[in-house]
């Protein structure tokens, strides 16, 4: 939106109505907890801080007034909340991903556990380069025990809670979310043994069949034959890992 160069940014009451209008299918409920001038004028730069108090976390965004990105005179308002929001919203959701996981014999790494193992210096060979083992937003974990079928049980489960009602608000293009599956036997508690199965993406662009096929080949024709595809692939991925 324009504005001049002394120009006020979004104010907290215009973000918290656009926020709760762009991600309405979570029913956000925005509470304002502070605001700070980091920057007077010219070109404004506020940080607010929101709770929303219906799905239970905080999240920063910044509101500015910025130079055009066109060659004109004045200022232009930026905000990034819908990208801030939808962030910690996914990052929210791990929590429940992680206890849901356990129902299907799975093991979720937490949001901390991620960003651990993001850390760490385990690396894995794809083609002839040696790169990082775990890069993903989430990282799952199987043994001999599971299933093809109960991995994509759960996968379905992830894609409902990414893409509630098939809404893409939380998958916007800035906000793909990428899950890997690793094999690690049970009993073993260091991760960064595990061996790398496969990964998947999910983006707003894509249905759930499109989905599985960010991960897996299938030349099925519909969601029932790539899932039976998907089935088969993690089977076989899982009878043949650590040897």
């Amino acid at each position: 939106m324009w504005t001049t160069e002394n120009g006020d940014p979004a104010t907290p009451e215009d973000i918290k109505a656009s926020v709760e209008k762009e991600f309405a299918v979570v029913h956000p409920n925005l509470v304002l907890q502070s605001s700070v001038v980091e920057q007077e004028k010219p070109f404004q730069r506020n940080v607010y801080v929101f709770y929303d108090e219906s799905n239970g976390f905080s999240f920063t965004t910044n509101s500015v007034v910025q130079r055009p990105t066109l060659p004109v005179p004045g200022g232009e308002r930026y905000t990034n909340a819908n990208f801030a929001y939808s962030q910690e919203y996914l990052i929210h959701l791990n929590a429940a991903l992680v206890e849901r996981a356990k129902q299907h014999g799975l093991r979720m790494a937490t949001h901390e556990e991620v960003l651990k193992l993001k850390k760490s210096e385990a690396t894995r060979v794809a083609g002839t380069n040696k790169i990082p083992l775990f890069r993903s937003n989430e990282i799952i974990f199987v043994d001999k025990s599971v299933k093809g079928e109960d991995i994509l049980t759960f996968m379905k489960f992830i894609y409902s809670e990414y893409k509630p009602q098939d809404n893409r608000a939380l998958l916007h293009p800035r906000a793909d979310r990428s899950v890997d599956i690793y094999y690690l036997p049970k009993g073993e508690e260091d991760k960064t043994k595990a061996e790398y199965l496969i990964g998947f993406r999910f983006m707003a662009r894509n249905d759930w069949k499109e989905t599985m096929l960010t991960g897996i080949g299938s030349t099925g024709k519909d969601t029932f034959a790539v899932e039976r595809d998907f089935v088969k692939v993690l089977d076989h991925m899982i009878k043949h890992a650590g040897y």
